[in-house]
């Protein structure tokens, strides 16, 4: 259990009263650096070891040296070349020592522990106070999403079953028990799904950020809330693999490993958008994946725009989004087909997560390098002024974000005539025209001329071929 410590407003007190208070501080110091090994070994997971070969390596040599039965190789990561072994539990540091000291080993580390972001509470349906916040509504008009873009939930599994993601998913995988569906036996992941991208104007339940994106559901922690960095690594190598364009990660540990470095820069390098969660301690530092360079770091703020008491902050913060606290919490899709209000930075990452979507549904040729810059520059500032590391840029604002339709104007053709005058187009004289925008641009094309003294014999020559609209 951690210790959260609220900073008072200073007024004088008596000399006994700070010696108590220094004395106090000193002991809660300590404190914290018994703890801070202690979390440090708790985020470990126990038996398991991560490694690397380095390329062109035979798997005889691994062999060579995995010479105990009690260590074996239980799984990879193909597209990272990692190895996930089993060693004996407590020998962990001895092993990666060993491993290390291996000329073909790239690196050997311990696997670590992620978790779910989140604190449950009863579901029932209230409102979508967090929707109008972030103005997702006004945005609705443009576009509510495409089915072409993919929002990858890497999570406790999303209820494959809920009404409002009814031919929404799309084959997602359980890296817990892989023999089984990616189904939510937490009620998280479907939650954080809901948010994204439940489907809207159904006339039931809630809408998503993006409802008619699709859903990939990848489960990468238990019945608990609980996993491990090597799973979530390798769900995201599956996400980019089956064209998912926007990976959500509600969850974070403290403590990186290479192995989740190296697939969250894959996914990035090939053009996925990826978005976590800071974290829900309230102190300063941001949790992994979500500090990665590559990854949108996302704070939790309230229903009066204030970042919340939870939120973990730092330089990596980016941008902040509805996370609910107090009597106002987030209300979304739950396992059995219900909803369930909740509340944390794990709410907040899918709103970001469902932005993404949106503009890519508009603007499929953008980077995500061109997505991100959309979000964080068009976000709503949020005290102080500029960047912090509270709210990072502000406070995600939809509708400013997506891109701008276009502005159309009057096309025309400019031709030269002879030295009598005379010009004779062929009966094959083509104008294309071409829509980048996301709603169809209603067209017309005319023959006229604003000069009395020019005419156009015969004046009906224009053919459409069926088409009125892009």
């Amino acid at each position: 259990m951690r210790r959260l410590m609220f900073m008072r407003s200073k007024h004088s007190i008596k000399p006994s009263i700070l010696l108590f208070v220094t004395a106090f501080s000193l002991m809660v110091g300590l404190i914290c650096l018994v703890n801070s090994g202690y979390a440090e070994r708790e985020s470990i997971v126990p038996g398991r070891v991560l490694i690397k070969l380095k390329p062109g390596t035979p798997e005889t040599l691994l062999s060579s040296v995995l010479s105990s039965p009690e260590v074996k190789v239980i799984g990879e990561i193909e597209k990272l070349n990692v190895k996930i072994l089993a060693v004996p539990p407590g020998e962990e540091e001895v092993w990666i020592k060993r491993l290390e000291a291996e000329p073909f080993i790239e690196y050997a580390e311990y696997d670590r522990r992620v978790k779910a972001l989140f604190t449950p509470n009863d579901y029932y349906w209230d409102f979508q106070w967090n929707m109008v916040k972030i103005k997702a509504h006004k945005a609705w008009d443009v576009t509510t999403g495409s089915p072409d873009v993919i929002i990858a939930i890497i999570d406790t599994g999303v209820d494959l079953d809920h009404p409002e993601f009814l031919g929404k998913i799309v084959p997602g995988k359980n890296f817990i028990t892989p023999a089984l569906p990616p189904d939510d036996d937490h009620g998280h992941g479907t939650h954080v799904a809901g948010i994204a991208a439940a489907l809207g104007n159904n006339g039931q339940g809630v809408a998503g950020v993006a409802w008619g994106a699709k859903i990939m559901p990848l489960k990468v922690l238990d019945a608990e809330g609980n996993g491990k960095d090597s799973d979530v690594a390798a769900a995201i190598i599956y996400a980019v693999e089956h064209n998912a364009k926007v990976l959500n990660m509600s969850l974070g540990g403290y403590g990186s490993t290479q192995t989740l470095a190296d697939a969250v820069a894959y996914a990035y390098n090939k053009g996925c958008l990826l978005v976590a969660a800071t974290g829900n301690d309230g102190k300063n530092e941001v949790m992994y994946p979500a500090a990665y360079p590559e990854v949108i770091a996302v704070a939790a703020t309230n229903k009066y725009n204030g970042v919340t008491w939870y939120s973990n902050y730092g330089p990596e913060v980016e941008v902040a989004a509805p996370g609910g606290g107090g009597s106002n919490w987030i209300i979304s899709t739950y396992r059995g087909g219900g909803y369930a209000y909740s509340s944390g930075t794990s709410m907040a990452t899918p709103h970001v997560a469902g932005l993404g979507a949106l503009i890519w549904s508009m603007r499929p040729d953008l980077s995500n390098v061109q997505v991100r810059n959309l979000i964080t520059s068009s976000a709503m500032d949020l005290s102080p002024a500029g960047w912090d590391e509270y709210s990072g840029y502000g406070l995600i604002d939809v509708t400013s974000s997506l891109p701008p339709t276009l502005e159309v104007r009057p096309l025309g053709i400019t031709v030269l005539v002879d030295e009598n005058g005379h010009f004779y187009p062929d009966n094959r004289e083509k104008l294309r025209i071409s829509n980048s925008a996301y709603r169809p641009l209603q067209w017309k094309a005319g023959i006229s001329s604003p000069s009395p003294w020019l005419e156009f014999s015969p004046d009906s020559g224009i053919t459409y071929h069926g088409v009125d609209s892009l």
